[in-house]
């Protein structure tokens, strides 16, 4: 606890004033967590934003502006920093030029900047926004703390708005902890072609609320203050949201691979591995990254580390 107070960090208990409202329902709601900023962000309605690491350009412009009109709203937008879609939807609620407005969730300590290509971002949330953690001051990112990360997400919020997925991706298990959560699930349409939109198609299908602007999304969770029955329930097939075993050493070693001394784009590294799923791609770049054998570039762009 001194190491939380140096760094001007404060532990919120669960059962005190300071504790979320949202989270203290959850059953499996964490004792204590660390927050780093503008505690008056806590008592904004919330709504959370996640999807793909890799996103398209469209769908990180869409969560951007859906991010900023919901931040115009008096909305706090939620979120989990990762690059992609997080980056966006941060960078979307401080372009609305209000206070208080993005809560950043890590699955790290909330005094560790992860990935460090967001340094920048970070600084500016932590300072005029909030940053959370339920992970004590000086925990390092691992691999196994993001689902962890994923229910605080959903936790936090009144609704969670999956803008770009594929099947058996982590957005899809943040869904799967919001209906446990009775929480509202509203998700993105994308092409039936693009794999990347294969994760919210299915959502859709299954019962999820299409969303096409923040008007959808308001509307939605505003219409639930005059009603007595739950956010609206679906089933999702546990096997189409879990990741099958693999031998994800090979899909690493075919990463490095195909990494050169120069930056590589994404999109790119994708493409070359397009005989193997997508999020096992996402998967093995994400346990590269944390072992520290690649780094991302502020662009989004991949660098294997000698």
């Amino acid at each position: 606890m001194d190491q939380a107070e140096k760094l001007d960090m404060k532990a919120l208990f669960a059962g005190t004033p300071e504790y979320p409202k949202l989270l203290s329902q959850l059953p499996d709601r964490p004792p204590v967590i660390y927050a780093i900023g503008n505690l008056e962000t806590l008592n904004k309605k919330t709504i959370a934003i996640v999807g793909s690491r890799h996103a398209s350009t469209n769908s990180k412009t869409f969560a951007s502006n859906l991010s900023r009109e919901l931040a115009i709203q008096d909305y706090a937008v939620v979120s989990g920093m990762a690059i992609g879609i997080d980056t966006a939807v941060h960078q979307g609620t401080i372009a609305s030029g209000k206070l208080a407005c993005t809560i950043a969730v890590l699955g790290c300590g909330a005094d560790v900047i992860y990935p460090a290509s967001n340094r920048d971002l970070y600084k500016v949330i932590a300072q005029n926004h909030l940053v959370i953690s339920e992970m004590p001051p000086g925990t390092k990112p691992s691999i196994s703390l993001f689902p962890r990360r994923n229910r605080l997400i959903s936790g936090l919020s009144q609704g969670v708005v999956i803008a770009e997925a594929s099947i058996k991706s982590g957005s899809l298990i943040t869904a799967r902890f919001a209906l446990d959560q009775n929480r509202e699930v509203f998700a993105v349409p994308g092409s039936p072609v693009d794999p990347r939109s294969g994760g919210t198609n299915y959502l859709i299908k299954n019962g999820a609320c299409l969303i096409e602007s923040s008007t959808d999304i308001i509307t939605e969770l505003e219409s639930q203050n005059f009603r007595t029955s739950k956010p609206k329930k679906f089933e999702l097939n546990e096997e189409a949201i879990t990741f099958e075993p693999t031998d994800i050493i090979d899909i690493k070693d075919r990463i490095l691979s195909l990494l050169g001394p120069g930056e590589t784009s994404a999109n790119v590294l994708l493409r070359d591995l397009s005989d193997t799923p997508r999020a096992l791609v996402s998967n093995a770049l994400l346990e590269l990254e944390l072992d520290d054998k690649i780094e991302y570039s502020i662009n989004g762009n991949i660098t294997a580390k000698l």
